[in-house]
């Protein structure tokens, strides 16, 4: 009897792994990855850009269009700049799926929120972007983060002509831009070593992110062993923090006089007017959850990306750092510039769309195929297919002039081919 339950099982098993393995033949024409490619992107010691030239730049450049086998089963990636653009502009057809349809883990769910503006879509994103257009409709005090790079700055003094870790500075940086700006709190991250908020954000985002075979085989945190309890409560403890913000905004809104400004005031503001578009508490908890997550992690990466190349062209730092002090007025101390002294400074556009091109925040954008669709160049995408628009493919395609190099001054033609990239 235990030999054909265990016979039953080996069957059941393979035939699981044979369909979710097996190409559908509506794509099969596409020119295919090697099958483990993607997930060594992950598996592998050798560095992220090293494996993204040797193994899918190739195919990029001379498809635009490939298939491949990815974590979502079998997918269509896009690098193609107006392919990317027409998947982009077609809202309907080609969907956000929440992470939850997306069947990734509860855990990492649970970090990027169940419903949000990110991920929703149609009648949902209105009602969520009705809610939230206001806020970042607001003018912001560009003090609020010069405060916070003094903070950096003075602790690189104290350092000076030591090991500076120059990325962990950034993201305490950003995540005390982000207390300053959501909750109207100074966490001193940058200050206080041992920020219970720093480590157990860093905790999380390094299991829930950084844990590959997590996100291939999301099945795994429900397995005995396997099963992650710490990330757990983690999470739930990460949540309970933002929810006492929430109730301690509220309480200020409703009984004090002078209104904050901070991003979960104007949302609670904004969310009272609303009427039929209202919120949840949980919905809120969840936009509010992925903004410190998409604008804190993004920010910090770009900047420490840029830092890295200004270092690494110092001729290109020396043009930048003449701009941004004739901006200033050539000041004699540290001075924060104002919104219109920003609007002075056209070269660190230049260089911030650089950095972002060469050093991409994240990888790619999904979408799902809502119904069959036949692009442009006559490739089908058929209904339920997962559609990977491949950023880092797009970035550095031969679309760009010698594009593993750092030159800002590719996008100092605002109508050129490679702006329009």
């Amino acid at each position: 009897m235990i030999l054909y339950l265990v016979a039953a099982l080996v069957v059941y098993i393979s035939y699981k792994i044979y369909t979710w393995t097996r190409c559908p033949d509506e794509i099969k024409h596409l020119p295919s990855l090697p099958f483990w490619s993607y997930f060594r992107l992950s598996l592998s010691d050798e560095s992220f850009t090293e494996k993204m030239k040797k193994e899918f730049q190739p195919m990029f450049d001379e498809y635009g269009i490939v298939r491949a086998f990815t974590h979502f089963g079998w997918s269509v990636l896009i690098s193609d700049p107006k392919l990317c653009k027409e998947v982009s502009v077609k809202h309907e057809i080609f969907v956000k799926q929440s992470f939850s349809e997306a069947q990734f883990s509860e855990n990492l769910t649970k970090f990027f929120g169940v419903s949000q503006v990110l991920s929703n879509n149609g009648a949902e994103w209105k009602r969520h972007r009705k809610v939230i257009n206001p806020i970042f409709n607001q003018s912001w005090n560009t003090e609020l983060f010069g405060e916070c790079a003094r903070d950096v700055i003075n602790d690189w003094e104290k350092h000076a002509g030591g090991e500076i870790k120059v990325d962990d500075n950034i993201q305490r940086m950003t995540l005390d831009v982000f207390g300053k700006a959501i909750f109207d709190i100074n966490f001193k991250s940058v200050e206080d070593k041992s920020s219970r908020l720093y480590h157990l954000y860093n905790d999380i985002t390094e299991k829930v992110l950084g844990q590959a075979m997590y996100i291939v085989a999301p099945f795994m945190d429900n397995m005995p062993y396997f099963s992650r309890p710490k990330l757990r409560q983690q999470l739930n403890e990460y949540h309970e923090f933002i929810e006492e913000m929430m109730e301690l905004k509220k309480k200020q809104y409703y009984e004090g006089t002078e209104k904050s400004k901070d991003l979960i005031t104007a949302f609670i503001e904004s969310n009272e007017k609303e009427g039929e578009f209202k919120l949840t508490n949980d919905e809120i908890r969840d936009n509010i959850a992925m903004f410190i997550l998409a604008g804190h992690d993004t920010t910090s990466n770009t900047l420490t990306s840029t830092l890295y190349y200004l270092a690494r062209y110092p001729e290109i730092q020396d043009k930048l750092r003449k701009e941004v002090l004739e901006a200033l007025g050539h000041p004699t101390e540290l001075t924060t510039p104002t919104i219109d002294q920003l609007k002075n400074v056209p070269y660190m556009d230049l260089v911030n769309k650089e950095s972002m091109r060469i050093m991409t925040t994240t990888a790619s954008l999904q979408r799902y195929a809502a119904q069959t669709h036949t692009l442009s160049n006559g490739v089908t995408i058929p209904k339920n297919t997962q559609v990977l628009l491949h950023l880092w493919g797009l970035h550095h395609s031969s679309a760009f002039s010698k594009p593993d190099e750092f030159n800002p001054e590719r996008f100092s033609d605002a109508h050129g081919e490679e702006s329009r990239n």
